[in-house]
């Protein structure tokens, strides 16, 4: 019998004889397999783009080429590329000599960041600021003959890229409050590790052209934007400051839009035949006193209330209360028709 309960005897004999093969077993049909998955792993925590991550970006990006630019003296241009993301063990390849790693320290809860500046970059930016205008040679030092920086050359290239950790400041203040300090230059790819090698980094990587040529990388640790992520994915809204010029010239084209201001003087009720017999000169009582307010409807909707007047031999309506919100007599609930000009 269908849905009858099998009795432990029959359930045993069911398992011996599936153990035996004398009861075939069906296999499901397009059975899937199996796939580990590491949830500690972050291969993966940033899916799709970040509109906004490149927005913040580029805006960094043409703060530090025009603050570069003033300081020596050189047309000098800064494009940024697309975010993207790699581990820390797979950056570190990057940090070897003869590339000038500079440690960047983010301002919040310790988080750092790492600015690699690729092979004879920061030589060319030291040598403009001091007023060599001859540039960058094509020429890259071998590993060997990477020489460290004197104290003079290290405080130019300090305040050189402060210029892009103010431009960072201003760019990321919508959405995180960093304040990127430059912390110390390593020459040693070991003393410039700031995180484990399978924690997740985000690189974005800024182009400079012109008078200067190079490129310059930035590493921040996941962990560190992590917070701002789903701001970050979103579209960018970086501005956060109005233009009191658009808002005033807004408000005064408002202020020039006709609107249709109209007055119940009363209401009455008559039928159908009484209304065919109406000929000129009749009088009709409307259910309003001579010295009560009548109701201001501004597009329709009942707004103010006023008492009637004769102004210049004109008739004219003075208001006698402000804005209203409800209208607690019954005419004054009902909407008003449209203007029929015709009948008016």
């Amino acid at each position: 019998m269908a849905g009858a309960m099998l009795n432990p005897e029959e359930i045993n004999a069911l398992m011996a004889a599936i153990q035996d093969g004398r009861v075939a077993t069906e296999v499901p049909k397009n059975r899937g397999t199996a796939v580990p998955y590491d949830l500690t792993s972050q291969d993966r925590v940033i899916r799709g783009q970040m509109p906004t991550l490149d927005a913040i970006n580029e805006q960094v990006a043409q703060s530090f080429a025009m603050g570069l630019a003033g300081r020596t003296r050189l047309s000098i241009r800064v494009s940024s590329g697309p975010a993207s993301l790699l581990k820390f063990g797979d950056f570190n390849s990057m940090l070897a000599p003869p590339a000038t790693v500079c440690v960047m320290s983010l301002g919040k809860a310790g988080s750092q960041a790492l600015l690699v500046l690729e092979p004879g970059l920061a030589d060319a930016m030291i040598a403009a600021a001091l007023g060599d205008k001859r540039g960058r040679s094509d020429e890259v030092p071998p590993p060997e003959a990477r020489r460290e920086f004197t104290s003079v050359e290290r405080n130019v290239l300090r305040r050189l890229m402060s210029l892009f950790t103010e431009g960072m400041t201003t760019a990321w203040a919508p959405v995180l409050p960093f304040r990127p300090e430059i912390a110390r230059f390593e020459t040693d790819p070991r003393l410039a590790i700031i995180a484990p090698v399978t924690e997740a980094a985000v690189l974005c990587a800024f182009e400079l052209d012109g008078g200067i040529k190079g490129l310059i990388q930035l590493a921040m640790p996941y962990t560190a934007i992590e917070p701002a992520k789903k701001a970050l994915m979103s579209p960018p809204k970086l501005s956060t400051h109005s233009d009191s010029r658009f808002a005033l010239q807004l408000a005064d084209e408002i202020a020039q839009v006709t609107v249709e201001l109209r007055v119940l003087l009363g209401k009455t009720r008559l039928s159908l035949r009484k209304m065919l017999e109406l000929e000129e000169g009749d009088v009709l009582t409307l259910g309003t006193s001579e010295g009560g307010s009548l109701p201001v409807f501004v597009q329709g909707r009942a707004k103010f209330t006023g008492q009637p007047k004769v102004s210049c031999g004109s008739m004219a309506i003075e208001l006698d209360r402000g804005p209203l919100e409800d209208i607690r007599r019954p005419f004054e609930q009902a909407a008003l028709p449209p203007l029929n000009k015709s009948a008016a």
